[in-house]
């Protein structure tokens, strides 16, 4: 039964900066290989490692990554794709680890978080100061990596829209459809310069993340290590 989640969330992860958070961690569990954290620059070459060192992996979990490095989001998405795997979005995955969740063949959320926590955050290319970075947008032909990523679901205008979001801190939030909804919308778009800094306080966007093809599936994925991090939560 779809739960509709009353939880209060800020669109700030954390008063960091990115040289002060950790570095992306990989974990190998079972059939999953876990990624959480920043994204530094290194992840391609570690993620072909775990990957040859580990073939019988058949999903990557994203876990709690606020982004970072933009090639290796880009060079890791399109690893993902070409092995075939699927991805699994665990807590929350912003900026560049949202293209690397995008280069899963088969896409989708898990409940390891509750629902208010869990959810893909997507904008463009930002320079030091948190201002839009247009060239690099273009340079990286972001619209059309992201509309060809989402097996040509993305809607084009909402994909322009999100990628020149003016600032860092603003994106567009996708949740689970089916386990959060707030006045019948699940996602969410923020321009980082809302007064409220409320991700439910946002533009409401009446397409889900299964329409857009951001996910392929509302089926749940549970990771590995769930008990581990529902300990960690104490339950919530």
């Amino acid at each position: 039964m779809a739960r509709i989640a009353v939880g209060v969330v800020v669109i700030a992860i954390a008063a960091f900066s990115p040289s002060e958070l950790p570095a992306m961690e990989l974990k190998v569990a079972g059939y999953q290989l876990i990624l959480s954290g920043r994204v530094v620059g290194d992840e391609p070459g570690k993620v072909t490692e775990a990957l040859a060192k580990s073939p019988e992996i058949d999903t990557v979990i994203l876990r709690n990554s606020p982004g970072g490095n933009a090639p290796a989001g880009y060079q890791v998405g399109q690893l993902l794709r070409e092995r075939g795997l699927r991805t699994a979005v665990s807590g929350h995955c912003y900026s560049s680890c949202s293209r690397m969740f995008l280069g899963g063949r088969t896409r989708y959320f898990t409940d390891d978080y509750p629902p208010e926590d869990t959810n893909v955050g997507f904008h463009g290319h930002y320079y030091a100061s948190g201002h839009l970075n247009a060239d690099l947008v273009d340079q990286y032909h972001l619209r059309d990596w992201i509309i060809r990523y989402s097996d040509g679901k993305a809607d084009q205008q909402l994909v322009e829209r999100w990628i020149n979001i003016p600032y860092s801190r603003g994106m567009i939030h996708f949740f689970h459809p089916g386990l959060l909804r707030r006045a019948g919308v699940s996602t969410f778009m923020c321009q980082g310069d809302e007064p409220t800094r409320l991700f439910f306080a946002c533009e409401p966007i009446g397409k889900t993340a299964l329409d857009l093809g951001v996910v392929t599936s509302l089926d749940i994925v549970r990771s590995a290590d769930q008990a581990e991090i529902r300990a960690t939560i104490g339950g919530r």
